[in-house]
């Protein structure tokens, strides 16, 4: 089976091999680099594979609001390509830019974790992980002593001593995005041992590659497989979906390169809000919500470097508290490196969701706040 693959470098190499490996390893970064800052639309270079589409899809209605040049203005400002909100099933706005249409693909980067976490919760509700806290090593005996549980994966609190730097040229997170075989990083793993698992969180795109191989051993399946299975077809999606593996051990690129349109990532969103109620248990279920279910916490201020108190993480999805025409409400979904997200406010039903080359000027908070208070104030 393709899967478990093993890096095996040689033991002689020569300096000048090195020096090449150097130069290529380089080479590659940069291209990880690029393809982050100006690669969202799926250009069929490179190897794939395919998310079938859904026999049944999930009816797109015609918007009910009229888009408005102030709207079209703001997202163009923000660097937005395509945006849809809806209330309930019910489109209100639907935004395309530049040469973006229904059909363009995109690279939605860290929302492919989102849908890794609603299969893992799949697998727990069938029997094939016991619970979240089974031991990853059941799965990946190399893991074996670790401590690793899927709770650790889900949440993103292991203790990898691996940090998430996609513009660094050399980084291991270039690797998983670039390299014909990262096998090692996955299976020789490495520990900070001065900090257990649990202990604080850091998004990783390796925390992701590692759950989706695990879900590969608890299926014996691809992980392309086993997604559109559990959450691809489950959501009702339109099109095909495009993921992009690693050439040498057709591996998917858990944590990055799976491409879809904006309105199968619109199902993706109403998916998470109604009928993955039906894939995975009411825990779990809970874990994914947060605080909007009575559970999950905001980050404390030292434990991330990127977002604000504002916002946390559960299983597998981002959660978020906006202040809206005077109230404080919370919303869940996922997000994605390069300002894709998807985002529910059950309290007004509303789903947010986002295709942009780059995160919004002045912060996700203050985009999504001002993008609701629009629409409820127009609905009003």
């Amino acid at each position: 089976m393709r899967r478990f693959l093993r890096h095996t470098p040689s033991v002689l190499l020569l300096t000048a091999a090195v020096a090449f490996a150097g130069c290529d390893a380089l080479d590659n970064g940069e291209l990880a680099s690029q393809q982050l800052l100006k690669s969202n639309e799926y250009d069929g270079e490179g190897e794939y594979v395919e998310l079938a589409a859904s026999t049944f899809e999930k009816p797109f209605p015609q918007p009910v609001l009229e888009n408005g040049p102030g709207l079209e203005d703001f997202l163009w400002k923000h660097n937005v390509r395509a945006m849809i909100v809806s209330q309930g099933d019910d489109v209100l706005f639907e935004v395309y830019k530049g040469d973006h249409d229904p059909e363009t693909l995109w690279n939605v980067h860290g929302i492919s974790t989102t849908l890794i976490a609603a299969a893992v919760g799949a697998a727990i509700e069938s029997g094939k992980i016991q619970s979240p806290d089974e031991y990853l090593s059941l799965s990946l005996p190399e893991y074996g002593g670790s401590g690793l549980t899927w709770r650790h994966l889900l949440t993103m609190t292991t203790n990898l001593k691996y940090r998430e730097t996609p513009f660094s040229p050399v980084s291991h997170t270039a690797r998983l995005f670039t390299d014909s075989d990262f096998s090692d990083l996955v299976h020789e793993p490495t520990f900070r041992e001065e900090q257990e698992p649990g202990e604080s969180f850091e998004y990783s795109s390796l925390t992701a590659q590692i759950m989706g191989e695990a879900l590969e051993a608890v299926y014996d399946l691809p992980l392309e497989r086993i997604v559109t299975q559990e959450v691809w077809l489950p959501m009702r999606s339109e099109s095909d979906a495009k993921w992009s593996i690693a050439a040498e051990t057709k591996e998917a690129r858990a944590g990055y390169g799976l491409y879809m349109t904006s309105r199968d990532m619109w199902r993706f969103g109403r998916y998470l809000a109604t009928n993955i109620q039906h894939q995975v248990d009411p825990e779990f279920l809970a874990e994914m919500r947060g605080p909007v279910a009575g559970r999950g916490r905001f980050f404390r201020r030292t434990e991330s470097r990127m977002f604000s108190t504002d916002w946390g993480y559960g299983f597998g999805t981002w959660f978020v508290r906006l202040p809206i025409n005077g109230e404080v409400v919370a919303g869940y979904g996922s997000i994605g490196f390069g300002g894709q997200a998807v985002l529910n406010v059950p309290q007004y039903d509303m789903t947010i969701a986002v295709m942009a080359h780059v995160p919004p000027k002045g912060g996700r908070t203050a985009f999504f706040q001002s993008i609701l208070e629009h629409a409820l104030n127009q609905e009003g």
